[in-house]
């Protein structure tokens, strides 16, 4: 397990309450690792990567597949009234054939018939969603107790082939029901919608928070979660062979895990973000400017595919990270420095391993975007603006050796 991945698990396992629940045993989620590759000038340069389960909502249940995404604090489910081509390459959610849905304004009242009721237009780093507001039973499927197996990675699998043989965790939730998809990133990927896992103050109230509800009810060992993210999934289309990620509910799991916990405060929750400060980036030991100024922190997040760095601090580190190759080395091994991220009671260290896309580049290609990730206030969602991020690659690539232009 790379030290990226560590760094994901130890990161959310510290953000999610006391540590006295550290021996608990959490029930887990089997995740799909679904990669999409990025093109530069007709060139794969990269991959965008989404780990996804399965949840269902109303009664009867209605199956869908979601990203578990830390970074946003809504249940968003395309909704069976949504026309355009994006919602029609998933499946939608039907309110009508739910016996226990109601229609609800923002506010949590119920909507009266014949009158409109509220939209909410929610803003991701790369597209948004127009929806309406539903209150209806949200259940995570597939659920089994990590203790029930020696093998964490059998249990998901297992989970993953036969859902219905296993427990359901089921809350009442407010969902987003969108009349809207953008067709990035929705139509790039398979998964229907995302199950926010910020904190309740990042959604519109604690009505729409699933983590907040599934915690208030008591079925959860410990109000916590956590993640393990693989490099290469066991099977579907991360090419099989590899481990098998997972979602940890209700604490960690241990097997998961290289050593003891090391645990940091989350700050400014009131942002409802799973943010961290950081104390300091260094590159080979030597500290660099980004975060000397003691206001620096970072936003730990499922949902995003890449290592963002605010301008202009990005060229600097990029500058410090690539190193020239020749065609088809493997970029993973090639003698690069180490990057330290240090936050409250940890460095993280990432080796060229864990930052470096596998091939290198031309010279004259780009991995890079023009638009980046901002912090909007409490309450909202991140939106977009103009700030170069380091990388747009999937998971753990933020740096490129660099080829000479053919």
């Amino acid at each position: 397990m790379s030290p990226l991945l560590v760094a994901l698990l130890l990161a959310f396992a510290a953000a999610a309450a006391a540590a006295a629940a550290e021996e608990t045993q959490p029930y887990l989620v089997a995740l799909r690792r679904e990669s999409i590759p990025v093109r530069r000038k007709g060139k794969v340069v990269s991959h965008k990567t989404s780990y996804s389960g399965s949840i269902s909502a109303g009664t009867p249940p209605q199956d869908f597949s979601v990203v578990f995404d830390t970074g946003s604090g809504h249940v968003i489910l395309p909704a069976v009234d949504c026309e355009n081509e994006t919602c029609k390459l998933h499946r939608r959610y039907n309110a009508s054939a739910s016996t226990s849905a109601t229609p609800v304004n923002a506010d949590g009242t119920e909507v009266v018939d014949d009158e409109p009721c509220d939209q909410v237009t929610i803003g991701f780093g790369t597209g948004e969603v127009t929806g309406e507001f539903i209150k209806d039973v949200v259940c995570l499927t597939g659920l089994v107790p990590s203790a029930a197996s020696s093998s964490s990675a059998a249990v998901s699998a297992e989970a993953a082939a036969a859902p219905a043989a296993f427990e359901r965790l089921c809350t009442e939730v407010t969902v987003v029901q969108a009349v809207e998809m953008s067709a990035q990133p929705f139509q790039a990927f398979e998964f229907d919608g995302i199950l926010g896992l910020g904190l309740s103050s990042l959604a519109l109230s604690e009505e729409f928070s699933f983590f907040r509800w599934a915690s208030a009810s008591g079925l959860l060992p410990a109000p916590r979660f956590a993640f393990f993210l693989a490099a290469e999934d066991s099977g579907g289309s991360g090419g099989g062979g590899g481990e098998a990620s997972e979602m940890a509910l209700g604490g960690i799991n241990p097997e998961r895990a290289l050593g003891p916990l090391s645990w940091a405060p989350v700050a400014r929750p009131e942002l409802g973000y799973w943010q961290v400060e950081i104390r300091a980036v260094r590159v080979q030991g030597v500290e660099l400017d980004v975060c000397r100024s003691g206001d620096c922190r970072g936003v730990v997040d499922t949902g995003a595919s890449h290592l963002g760095v605010p301008a202009p601090y990005d060229e600097d580190l990029e500058a410090l990270l690539t190193r020239e190759a020749g065609e088809g080395t493997d970029c993973h091994s090639i003698e690069a420095p180490e990057l330290e991220i240090e936050i409250p009671g940890l460095n993280l260290t990432l080796r060229p391993e864990n930052y470096m896309r596998s091939l290198p580049l031309r010279g004259d290609i780009q991995v890079k975007s023009a638009i980046g990730i901002v912090m909007s206030d409490a309450g909202k969602e991140p939106s977009s603006a103009r700030a170069p991020l380091l990388s747009s690659s999937a998971s753990s690539s933020s740096a490129a050796a660099a080829a000479p232009p053919a």
